[in-house]
């Protein structure tokens, strides 16, 4: 097993915690009705049930990590020298599992680490007076979606332009 892959995992497996923490400081902390969206000047004009947001984003994580890792299984069982047997990764089946292993837990880690930040800064807008955006969190969209990218684009490139390593 790689360096990448041990980092990965322990990653993925320490941002469930984060994000279990992240959530659980939102529920004690934010207000009744959270705000959730806002106009151009900042004002709140969207608002949800705290208990309502609480459950919707439990649902949400659980179901995202519990489909990732069954997909993740799922890929894994795949025979893939079957599916293109030209392809010097497909013969090298070892190698494979691995990169494809630590490629979905670096997609888990990214993921929930990202909405630890989305929930952290959820809780810094609702704990603010009148619940106003008074900080530009687009920069933390922007740079998430741009890592998510980055990442779903880094196993199919890798699988076509490089080979297995001769280790």
């Amino acid at each position: 097993m790689s360096i990448s892959n041990v980092f990965f995992n322990f990653w993925r497996k320490a941002s469930m915690p984060l994000l279990v923490v992240a959530l659980m400081l939102c529920y004690f902390t934010m207000p009744d009705n959270a705000a959730i969206h806002h106009d151009e000047k900042g004002n709140p004009d969207g608002f949800i049930d705290k208990q309502n947001f609480f459950y919707i984003t439990f649902g949400v994580i659980i179901a995202f990590n519990f489909l990732l890792n069954l997909l993740k299984a799922q890929v894994l069982k795949i025979d893939f020298a079957k599916v293109n047997p030209l392809s010097i990764w497909a013969k090298n089946r070892e190698k494979l599992s691995s990169l494809i292993e630590g490629w979905f837990n670096a997609f888990v880690a990214i993921t929930n680490t990202f909405l630890a930040f989305v929930l952290i800064g959820l809780r810094r807008i609702n704990g603010t007076e009148g619940q106003k955006l008074d900080f530009d969190y687009n920069w933390l969209l922007i740079a998430g979606f741009a890592l998510l990218i980055i990442l779903i684009f880094f196993l199919p490139l890798r699988l076509l332009f490089s080979n297995p390593s001769e280790d």
